[in-house]
Order: C-alpha cells, then structure tokens, then sequence
C-alpha cells in the first residue's frame, strides 16, 4: 500500500488531502488469478474482464478512472481486499483530517505522533476501520 510521505507539513500547516492508493499490476493479476479460481470471472461483465486482463499488463496505473474501475471490479471479486483498501483511505483521510485539527489547536507533539503513526500501514488500516464501523451519526465529515 502506499505509504504516507509528506501528507503533512507541520511548518507550513498545510494538509495534502489528496490520497492515493496504488493498485499495482501485482494487485490486479491477484485479482485476475482470485475471479478465475472462483468462478466470478465469469460473471463479470466482457468490459470488466477486459480491463482486470488488459490491466494486469500494464507497469504503473495512473489514470484515476481506470484505478475508479479496477476497485470497482475488486469490489466485486475480492471484496475483503476491497474494504483494507477503502480502509486505509480512511484512515489516511481520518489521520490527515486529525492532523490539522491539532495544528489549528497549537498542538505540534499530538500532530507529529498522529504523522508517527500514518506510517505504520496496519495501525491505518485499523484507524480506518474503526472510521468505518462507526456509525453516520457519530462519523465526522472528511
């Protein structure tokens, strides 16, 4: 998963809010591998199967549509993989979100563990699926 270099500037205390997740061709050939094991290769649509195939080809994936349709079919294919992806956005959303809320407080040393602790990718998954199970009510707007 990708990691979180510089989603914050404790100087400048400004937030780069825009996260990426990278799908790598590793990821979608496990993907393609995983459909074609159980059978749900061949319920997805022909458009679908065409990117999972075409997809696994390529080096890098950069265009946001194609990373859009590739966790969509993911969704569908392996959805436990799906929901650690949209977790660790969350987390990394939730974290970055908290970030700013302390350095708008004046509080460097929360900000600079909160920062400490977006760098461990199973501790923001897990911030993430806390975020998640939380329910709409409680939830803050990220």
């Amino acid at each position: 998963m990708a990691g979180c270099e510089g989603s914050a500037r404790l100087r400048g205390q400004q937030l780069n809010t825009s996260i990426e997740v990278q799908v790598t061709p590793r990821l979608v050939r496990a993907a393609l591998t995983k459909a074609r094991r159980t059978g749900a290769y061949w319920k997805l649509k022909p458009a679908e199967r065409a990117i999972l195939v075409l997809a696994s080809r390529l080096n890098y994936i950069r265009s946001p549509v194609l990373l859009d349709s590739i966790l969509s079919i993911l969704e569908k294919v392996w959805p436990q993989k799906a929901l650690v992806i949209r977790a660790y956005e969350a987390g990394l959303r939730y974290i970055s979100y908290k970030v700013g809320l302390a350095l708008r407080l004046g509080a460097r040393a929360a900000a600079e563990g909160l920062l400490a602790l977006a760098g461990d990718a199973r501790r923001v998954v897990l911030v993430g699926l806390s975020y998640l199970n939380t329910p709409s009510f409680y939830r803050v707007v990220l």
